[in-house]
């Protein structure tokens, strides 16, 4: 199973929304999908599920056993290892792993833990290596061709220990100052959780426990939030837009440019994506995807 996650530090550019049409989308070319919401804002859960389902996950009575806190269960109350994850079947080709907002509470214990993998302590990576063991596991469980994994806006510990669990990585960016910034935070950043679980690894005591590799290669980027006129981006737009290529080779891939592209000619550049307007009298919103 091919884990790909979605992640960008700065909010508002559509990665939950990119990951629940994508999802969708997989199923109808004949892919089994496992969605796997770890964003502790839980909105990707939302998307798919109406309210009264989400009152039932998550209800008192539920006790998160039907959510990503159930399966953490065990390690955040320190009685055991991961627990096996409730999973939705939202069409026989699409399960959800739902998330929810006390995720957030994880935070301490992956803080803890990623210092004490130094010290070589089996607990520390068990709870480092929680979210790539629960979604190995929910793969084998839904027989996912591909788990895509929707991630919150933030460089936290939750998400560094997603990010090195995950086989790849996109990015999804919208033409601004703001994505533009971000890339150069997020590129050495990744690098950098690269490198220390690399070290860390040389330190497991537990030969058998599964760990992810932290690989995380990146797939390239997905241009959203596109304004566009006669599907051309509009000026104050396409100023950010032409930046992009640039930006994500130099701190994303650690690689010089000479010759910068347009990101409609960029390799890396996965889609272009623009609003949909109800005022489009064409009806030409969508999507234009790059070479």
């Amino acid at each position: 199973m091919k884990t790909i996650a979605f992640f960008n530090n700065k909010g508002g550019v559509g990665k939950t929304t990119l990951v629940y049409h994508l999802s969708w989308m997989l199923t109808k070319l004949g892919y089994k999908v496992l969605a796997v919401d770890l964003d502790p804002q839980a909105n990707l859960t939302s998307m798919f599920l109406p309210e009264n389902t989400l009152e039932d996950i998550w209800s008192e009575e539920a006790a998160s056993q039907f959510t990503i806190m159930g399966a953490l269960s065990p390690i955040i109350r320190g009685t055991g290892d991961i627990a096996p994850a409730g999973l939705v079947q939202l069409h026989e080709s699409l399960s959800l792993l739902p998330g929810e907002l006390a995720l957030s509470q994880f935070e301490g214990e992956l803080s803890e833990a990623w210092g004490k993998c130094l010290d070589g302590k089996e607990p520390a990576f068990r709870t480092t290596s929680a979210f790539y063991r629960i979604i190995q596991s929910a793969g084998v469980t839904s027989g996912a061709d591909v788990a895509l994994v929707d991630v919150g806006p933030n460089l936290g510990t939750i998400n560094r220990a997603v990010l090195i669990a995950a086989d790849t990585l996109v990015v999804p960016l919208a033409p601004d100052l703001f994505s533009s910034q971000g890339l150069r935070n997020l590129g050495p950043t990744l690098g950098r959780w690269r490198k220390e679980w690399q070290t860390r690894l040389a330190n497991n005591p537990a030969k058998d426990l599964a760990l992810p590799t932290g690989a995380l290669e990146p797939m390239g980027y997905v241009l959203l939030q596109f304004g566009a006129r006669d599907n051309r981006p509009v000026r104050a737009y396409d100023r950010w837009a032409q930046k992009i290529p640039d930006t994500y080779q130099r701190f994303v891939l650690a690689e010089a440019t000479s010759n910068p592209v347009p990101p409609e000619l960029d390799t890396r550049c996965l889609g272009m994506l623009k609003h949909y307007r109800i005022s489009d009298a064409a009806g030409d919103g969508g999507s234009k995807a790059c070479v």
